[in-house]
């Protein structure tokens, strides 16, 4: 029995588990939290707000925010000038007529449509255009125009024979009935009879005949008739021409107009230039105009006119604007607080610091900053772990069977002089934690012995395996379970790590007959051999957590994050996988069973 255990116990080395999962715990989420606000920006705020309050720049302007006054200072001075200007003599006048009613009536008139007309009559009076068109007027008459010439030949021609006989016929049923005949079938017929030289008797009577017919006889005499030889003459003849020309011309209403404007003795009076002559006696008698005229040239409008464009105004305005601006009053305000510092965006900011800087979880985070902390979360990573929580151990990453029986029967067997046979998962639970119960129970299974290979057998008792063969490897890195320590000597329960093979086995832990960590080995004789450490004096039916660190055949196993042992072992340079098994190897008395062998859960790591 080692007493180093015992030793480490009564000294208080070895932490008790609950503490060292909430350290744990704690550990984590501030990890997390700390995580969480490295990349926040409320840690970026307090960065740039404590950059800003310790900056000189920031240290110089609270000095000059607590030392500003409105006495001595630039907006007193604005304020002065502004009062000075506005008792002036030149600008009191200006603003007195600035936004008196004849000065929008001025305004108003001056641009409005009524002025505007004014002025435009007045031009046309004075500048001889009125003039002009009253004598264009009176040189306007019917006798000798261009238009009494056209209406006299219209006249003339409408009377002539040719454009009578013209109208009389065209489009006429006499010429409309004549035109038919002349392409008719019946007067080809005729014409063709009349001019052969010789004819039969039947020709003869056929040309009798058609001379005889009503439309031949009418045709012939309408063709050489005098009105169709008049009505033909005229037809495409200049006289024609011209008289639709004119006709065209005096049958309009322009026309018409025009020879009744020439012939009418008072063209004058119903002239434009006319009303526009009444129109500007009118408005030039009008109040508006009379009140323009007269405003125009008063003192009081000099005055403003040489006061609107000065700099006098322009710089009036301009303080005016300053000094009776929100900005301006918000300023002065600001210069007569005597609290100006504390309402300033500064003296917030400052304000913001410090609250900052006092909160708890910033507070934490500046304790860990810097530190070594949080160097296992940097450093290693989660490779495989498992709480048990689920309905059963999860099919992903675990087997009911172990490694050699899946090669070989593909089902648990058991090995010559084994009091157990494994079930298939029957003697495994979940529900919070893994729990392998071995039960005293006949069962039936296969055993392997030589030369005969698996036969049959019937077991006293029934326990559990349970392997990550199918689903996990472990190399380097960091095995640990959370286990309780409750060993019962006719079973031997225990935690591996195997390769392909059964030995070497490294045992995180193993409990029962003897209760050891260490690694297992068949030597030369084919006997067990353990290079390890005794745990027998750890405290029976007390959960701890077993870690293992295996780094370059360096292994080192810690209980409850105390280092107890460590080895090299520069041959085991293969891949693990984790086994979990209890064993039977004597009668176990009534008292005692079932056998729990039970985990809370297990991690595994690896260097990032």
């Amino acid at each position: 029995m080692s007493f180093k255990i015992f030793f480490f116990q009564l000294l208080g080395k070895i932490k008790p588990v609950e503490k060292i999962e909430v350290q744990r715990k704690i550990l984590a989420d501030d990890f997390h939290e700390f995580l969480k606000i490295d990349t926040s920006e409320e840690l970026k705020e307090f960065i740039d707000l404590e950059k800003e309050v310790q900056s000189a720049e920031f240290i110089q302007r609270k000095s000059e925010i607590q030392q500003l006054k409105f006495k001595g200072s630039h907006e007193e001075k604005l304020l002065k000038e502004h009062e000075q200007l506005k008792k002036t003599n030149h600008l009191k006048k200006y603003f007195k007529l600035k936004d008196s009613a004849d000065l929008k009536r001025f305004e108003a008139l001056k641009d409005s449509e009524k002025l505007n007309e004014y002025r435009q009559l007045s031009e046309f009076i004075e500048n001889g255009t009125f003039r002009e068109e009253k004598e264009k007027s009176r040189r306007q008459i019917y006798k000798g125009s261009d238009e009494e010439q056209q209406e006299r030949e219209f006249v003339k021609l409408k009377k002539s024979k040719g454009i009578r006989t013209y109208f009389e016929l065209h489009e006429s049923e006499i010429l409309l009935g004549h035109e038919a005949v002349a392409h008719s079938a019946k007067l080809k017929k005729y014409l063709e009879l009349k001019n052969l030289p010789e004819q039969d008797k039947e020709k003869k009577k056929e040309l009798r005949m058609l001379k005889k017919d009503v439309d031949i006889k009418t045709y012939l005499k309408f063709e050489h008739s005098k009105q169709l030889r008049i009505y033909r003459d005229a037809v495409g003849s200049y006289n024609l021409k011209k008289f639709e020309e004119l006709k065209a011309i005096v049958g309009t209403d322009d026309f018409k107009n025009h020879v009744a404007f020439l012939k009418d003795k008072k063209k004058f009076e119903k002239t434009d230039a006319f009303k526009k002559y009444n129109r500007f006696k009118e408005l030039k008698n009008s109040d508006d105009i009379k009140f323009y005229h007269k405003f125009e040239k008063s003192p009081l409008l000099k005055n403003y006119y040489d006061v609107k464009d000065s700099a006098d105004l322009k710089r009036f305005l301009e303080l005016k604007d300053i000094v009776t601006s929100g900005e301006y009053l918000e300023r002065k305000a600001y210069l007569e607080d005597p609290k100006k510092w504390e309402k300033s965006e500064e003296y917030a900011h400052e304000q913001k610091y410090h609250e900052m800087k006092s909160r708890p979880h910033l507070v934490k985070y500046f304790k860990y900053k810097g530190s070594n902390a949080f160097d296992f979360f940097r450093q290693w990573e989660v490779t495989f772990e498992d709480e048990f929580s689920g309905v059963g151990p999860d099919s992903q990453k675990w087997s009911a069977n172990a490694l050699w029986a899946q090669k070989t029967l593909g089902k648990n067997y058991a090995m010559p002089g084994d009091l157990h046979i494994y079930t298939n998962g029957n003697n495994i639970s979940t529900g919070g934690k893994l729990v392998i119960e071995t039960r005293k129970e006949k069962a039936k299974g296969m055993v392997w012995k030589m030369p005969a290979g698996f036969v049959p057998a019937e077991f006293d008792y029934t326990s559990g395996v349970i392997s990550s063969a199918n689903g996990f490897w472990f190399e380097d890195g960091i095995v640990e379970a959370k286990i309780k320590f409750n060993p019962v000597k006719e079973a031997v329960s225990s935690f591996s790590l195997l390769g392909e093979k059964s030995s070497p086995g490294v045992y995180l832990l193993e409990m029962g007959l003897k209760n050891r960590v260490g690694i297992a080995s068949i030597d030369e004789k084919v006997k067990l051999k353990m290079n390890g450490l005794d745990i027998s004096n750890l405290k029976k039916g007390r959960w701890y957590i077993f870690t293992l660190e295996k780094s370059n055949g360096n292994f080192i196993w810690k209980i409850n994050e105390k280092e107890v042992f460590r080895t090299g072992e520069r041959h085991i340079d293969f891949p693990l996988h984790i086994n979990l098994q209890t064993i039977v190897v004597n009668q176990i008395p009534g008292s005692k069973l079932p056998v729990r062998f039970q985990v809370d859960w297990i991690r595994c790591y690896k260097k990032k």
